[in-house]
């Protein structure tokens, strides 16, 4: 396969529909966060955490690890995305260094190991390739005996047994239980098509390093998405194919790691805004939240200027939010929700909507028509419905809940009497995937005449 022009790529960006509901699993290396509390001179569970709150939930760890790591990083909610074991397959059959691996893996329960098998000399013969082959498969079927998923990546090195197409097909034949870590920068740098390897090995792809480069032969790190490597096309043609493995972050050697991780995760999420048509397939009233992930303020503010573009009667506006972020704050408004406490105890934002009476509905302070202040209602639902799909097209989970203590929320927060309490709004990150509700026929709810 030959490097192709980018221009194809491109048109495939624009487009590339991700397959309804569909979410990368972001996962990191341990050696980035701890590059970052090197870089950051923080702790390593401080620089854990940050990576946590960036929406990352998966660690790469090696198998050479110690425990007190990793039960910290089990401690803080990340989840076993792979181990990486360096095996020198090339040297000899290594069955101290294959039981160490296997060992770490039952042990911790990481299911999927990245194997790492060495390098080969310069023009190597092929009776050596031959046995690094026949090691290689003798640990992929002794691993699958302990269910472990073994993998090996394509690796920047010309010496290495798995650099290209090539040398991974010949891997892939001897051992046809062993898969393939795909890694986005690697094939580029071998000169090869990223979106035609891809193709060519999809159906053994279980796990992804999300890697970007400058250029062909420049190795420097940069950011996911700053670089030539068409992310949204690559992960995107996965995701419609239905893989549900997890996408690894890659950019060893970053000056400054932490800031390289949060323009990864922000170019990640900004590839992958959904359509509208997913906005409404794909938002549910979630009754558990991911306790483990928060929103900032500055998120709520972003979500806010969508509401500001909800229609209301002859623009009155009528709709107010009172927004509980703080720790004091959400803890009594959890109060103040009825049997719903438990459900939205670990939404990191709580919303109270209201509306002015008198607005909607009236003209120069006299009613309209019978409904009266219904239409105040009716404008506050309106804001509401564009909270929750914009809430969702930024990734974030929501519940309208109308049991509330109106009389306590309008002492807490301070409500006019003018204002009608309508729902507390939960916001966060769900932490289970519900279920499809059933909806009517459309004849029921439709009629043409």
């Amino acid at each position: 396969m030959k490097v192709s022009k980018f221009l194809s790529v491109l048109a495939l960006l624009a487009v590339t529909v991700i397959q309804a509901g569909a979410q990368p699993r972001l996962s990191i290396f341990f050696d980035h966060v701890a590059e970052i509390a090197r870089q950051e001179r923080i702790a390593i569970q401080d620089a854990a955490q940050r990576v946590k709150q960036l929406g990352v939930d998966g660690i790469d760890v090696r198998v050479t690890m110690n425990e007190p790591q990793l039960r910290m990083l089990d401690s803080l909610g990340f989840q076993h995305a792979s181990a990486i074991a360096d095996i020198n397959f090339v040297q000899g059959e290594q069955p101290e260094a294959t039981r160490q691996a296997l060992n770490f893996m039952s042990r911790y329960d990481y299911p999927r190991l990245l194997l790492i098998p060495g390098l080969l000399p310069e023009n190597a013969s092929e009776e050596l390739m031959d046995k690094v082959c026949k090691r290689i498969d003798a640990f992929v079927k002794e691993a699958a005996e302990e269910g472990i998923d073994v993998m090996v990546e394509d690796y920047d090195n010309p010496r290495s047994p798995c650099y290209n197409t090539q040398t991974l097909d010949r891997l892939f034949a001897a051992s046809p239980q062993l898969n393939h870590v795909f890694d986005t920068g690697n094939y580029l740098f071998c000169g090869e098509d990223v979106m035609a390897a891809l193709q060519h090995f999809r159906s053994r792809i279980h796990h992804v390093h999300l890697k970007d480069r400058k250029a062909m032969n420049d190795r420097a790190s940069l950011p996911i998405g700053a670089g030539i490597i068409p992310l949204k096309a690559l992960v995107s043609e996965l995701l419609q194919s239905g893989y549900e493995g997890w996408f690894c972050i890659e950019h060893f050697g970053a000056p400054s790691m932490m800031e390289y991780t949060r323009q990864s995760v922000a170019n990640i999420k900004a590839a992958w805004k959904p359509s509208f048509d997913e906005v409404l397939r794909t938002r549910r009233s979630i009754r558990s939240y991911d306790a483990s992930k928060k929103i900032t303020e500055a998120e709520v503010r972003e979500l806010m200027k969508a509401v500001q573009e909800a229609p209301s009667w002859a623009n009155q506006q009528p709709t107010k939010y009172y927004v509980a972020i703080t720790p004091e704050k959400l803890a009594a408004v959890q109060n103040m929700v009825g049997a719903n406490k438990e459900r939205i105890a670990n939404a990191p934002v709580l919303i109270v909507s209201t509306f002015e009476r008198g607005k909607s509905g009236f003209f120069r302070g006299q009613q309209s028509n019978e409904v009266g202040d219904g239409w105040g209602a009716h404008d506050n639902g309106l804001s509401d419905a564009y909270l929750v799909l914009k809430a969702r097209a930024m990734g974030f989970d929501t519940l309208i809940m109308g049991m509330r203590d109106a009389d306590k929320l309008r002492e807490l927060f301070n409500i006019p009497e003018s204002e009608t309490i309508m729902a507390v709004i939960a916001l966060g990150y769900r932490a289970v995937e519900p279920r499809q509700p059933m909806h009517k026929d459309l004849d029921k709810m439709v009629e043409f005449f």
